[in-house]
């Protein structure tokens, strides 16, 4: 069997045309991801001579106040920031670009980079427990409405969502740039999916373009187990594609960025991850997204191959299956951030930007029970996934009986 799954994987994507596009692909990302730095990053060399001294002015003070955010480390950058506050108040300052009392050269230069690179993040980050705190002690006051009203499931609702955000804190500052640029980043997951269908469309077409279905029909080799074999090869050349680009993407953000830890800061340290429905840290997160990017991915790539079966010759499926892409977008583009939570939920392409699962708390009610958002949807995946793994065997197996019956599917 082993023997059989990796002829199928060779004979299926080791072709020259994947792998020169799996090249153009990723050549085609780190471009973007060059680009994407260059428009959102405070420090990306714009060629100007500003650019360049904020660079180097934020990693001199870096030093002076990353870590465990400490009242003297607070005092100490206020110290430096509101007599700039104050000067620029009135919008008279002086704007010489060569001011010797400045970091910069310029008081203006020095008042954004100080508010916008550590005032307004160390502030976050210092004022998230009480935030937090502040939800748990509305979400307490709400169970005890929700009790005497006898709503056992906004009962449970709020219990989960006090729970979730009880002892949340911030201890330490860093640079989180990069993670708030890598989290938000999507364009290679069309690059996977346009792979994906590329690779994908030809598994079950080649042998019907070449006839080599009719002689695998009588072969011990056909049937079910050249389907398994497929569908196994697929399967890892689908993990393989996506965790390739899963790993270029890091390394090229944190090579962009200049940035390799912060890893084990809590996700909602980044704040548009201020109301995380999950506890774990950032390095965890990006771990536990890529697994639901590669679960979403097999989603997609099975409902590719079973569309593939029907048909004789790629171009329509082809088609078929670019369709279905662009509809999912559409769909979950169309209930994102809408109130309409189970019609997010159960798109599968919602798990290849799981940001919008983990990123703020929703529930869906199951029978009375609130469930996460994230859990409805890994669920739901899952069981699509099995069901289109059953449909590619039954349609398989169709196939079959009917070349034996003398009529090619």
């Amino acid at each position: 069997m082993l023997k059989l799954i990796h002829y199928e994987y060779r004979k299926l994507f080791f072709r020259r045309s994947i792998l020169i596009t799996i090249i153009i692909f990723s050549i085609i990302d780190i471009f973007k991801i060059n680009n994407v730095y260059q428009q959102n990053s405070l420090l990306a060399d714009k060629s100007t001579e500003t650019s360049t001294k904020w660079e180097n002015i934020y990693w001199e003070l870096y030093n002076e106040f990353s870590g465990v955010i400490t009242e003297d480390k607070i005092d100490k950058l206020l110290k430096i920031y509101r007599p700039l506050e104050n000067e620029i108040a009135d919008i008279t300052a002086s704007t010489r670009i060569d001011n010797p009392n400045t970091y910069t050269g310029n008081v203006y230069s020095d008042y954004y980079l100080l508010k916008w690179l550590y005032v307004q993040p160390m502030e976050y980050a210092y004022m998230y427990k009480s935030r937090a705190n502040n939800i748990v002690n509305n979400a307490r006051n709400n169970m005890k409405f929700f009790k005497k009203l006898g709503n056992e499931y906004e009962y449970k609702k709020n219990v989960i969502t006090a729970n979730l955000f009880a002892k949340r804190v911030i201890s330490n500052f860093a640079y989180l740039e990069m993670y708030q640029s890598y989290l938000h980043y999507d364009f290679s997951i069309l690059l996977i999916l346009f792979l994906c269908l590329y690779g994908i469309v030809n598994v079950f077409v080649n042998e019907k373009e070449s006839q080599m279905n009719i002689l695998l029909s009588t072969s011990i080799y056909g049937g079910k187990r050249t389907t398994t074999a497929k569908i196994i090869a697929t399967s890892t050349f689908i993990v393989g594609i996506t965790l390739w680009f899963l790993i270029l993407d890091f390394i090229c953000f944190s090579i962009a960025f200049n940035s390799f830890v912060t890893i084990n800061l809590p996700i909602y340290t980044i704040q548009n991850f201020l109301a995380s429905s999950i506890n774990i840290t950032i390095g965890q997160y990006i771990v536990i997204s890529g697994i639901f990017k590669m679960i979403g991915m097999l989603v997609i790539g099975m409902m590719f191959l079973f569309i593939s079966e029907f048909f004789n010759n790629a171009l329509v499926p082809f088609i078929i299956n670019l369709s279905i892409i662009l509809v999912i977008i559409f769909l979950c583009e169309k209930y994102r951030g809408s109130g309409y939570i189970i019609n997010k939920v159960i798109n599968p392409f919602i798990l290849l930007i799981n940001r919008e699962l983990f990123g703020k708390i929703e529930f869906v009610n199951i029978f009375g029970v609130p469930m996460l958002s994230y859990i409805v949807a890994i669920v739901f995946a899952g069981c699509l996934l099995i069901i289109s793994i059953i449909l590619i065997y039954k349609v398989s197996k169709k196939n079959v009986v009917n070349i034996k019956k003398g009529g090619i599917s």
